[in-house]
């Protein structure tokens, strides 16, 4: 889970969660303006960021020996 230290536009929570793209306007256009689709676990408002918010990626080597 990928959460955003932005609040909420709608009720101000700040543990927002990336959500995947929805739709041609998510996928195509607003994917090369940089905006990402955020949702407050709370309110259930989505909207969109800049930001792509953490990555939580392993360091270190794979365990299957993949590159």
């Amino acid at each position: 889970m990928t959460k955003s230290k932005r609040p909420c536009p709608n009720c101000a929570n700040v543990e927002m969660t990336r959500v995947p793209r929805r739709g041609f306007l998510q996928e195509r256009v607003y994917s090369k303006l940089g905006l990402y689709p955020w949702e407050c676990p709370f309110c259930r408002e989505t909207f969109l960021l800049k930001s792509r918010g953490r990555s939580y990626r392993r360091s270190g080597p794979d365990p299957e020996g993949h590159k």
